[in-house]
């Protein structure tokens, strides 16, 4: 036999060798962690965001007493749908940000 012919042989059985190696993988054992595929299913779960309240159910009443920045805020994205002239709860939460300088009427 040749160099070449031992050469090549040799080529041939390294690289049948490489895929045997590269079919054969470790059997998976449970480690006891999380897998991947089910913390993409909880992060799913968790980003579901939460149900606003329906329309109907939201007071559009003028309130009791004044309010405050934070509850004007939360008042005004609640009555997105609502127009300031019909709703008097969103009247009420648009002159409380007019009033603390947060909004500037046109």
């Amino acid at each position: 036999m040749g160099g070449w012919q031992v050469f090549a042989a040799t080529m041939v059985l390294v690289g049948a060798m490489a895929v045997v190696v590269l079919n054969v993988r470790p059997q998976r054992l449970p480690t006891g962690r999380t897998s991947v595929a089910e913390i993409r299913q909880r992060l799913l779960a968790e980003s579901v965001p939460p149900a606003m309240p329906v329309a109907a159910a939201l007071s559009h009443s003028a309130p009791d007493r004044r309010f405050e920045v934070p509850e004007a805020h939360r008042t005004m994205q609640e009555h997105l749908d609502c127009s300031v002239g019909d709703c008097p709860r969103k009247a009420a939460a648009y002159q409380a940000l007019v009033a603390a300088g947060r909004i500037k009427p046109r």
